[in-house]
């Protein structure tokens, strides 16, 4: 779909700004781009709104999950059934090696 969106829009801008004779009429371009238009901004909404967590629809839910603080690792926050670990919010490998083995 991402090839097919500029092929769309080029022939979106050839369509309008050279119409043959048929179609001169300003209102019913005007009536055709915006429907085209419309019909794009609401398949990328509609696909916005399936994907608002970037395609994954199994996100894992840590507000179930106990978590705890090792005492030898600051900042660190980990999960117990996630068997994951973060340092001051961002994930580390290093120290969920280290507490998880």
């Amino acid at each position: 779909m991402r090839r097919l969106t500029p092929i769309f829009a080029t022939a979106l801008v050839a369509l309008t700004a050279f119409p043959p004779p048929a179609m001169a009429d300003r209102r019913t371009d005007a009536a055709i781009a915006g429907a085209v238009i419309g019909a794009l901004i609401a398949g990328a909404a509609a696909r916005n709104r399936n994907n608002g967590n970037n395609g994954n629809t199994h996100r894992y839910n840590y507000a179930t999950d106990s978590t705890f603080f090792p005492n030898d690792l600051p900042n660190t926050i980990c999960y117990s059934r996630a068997r994951t670990c973060y340092e001051g919010g961002h994930y580390s490998a290093w120290a969920t090696r280290r507490v998880f083995g």
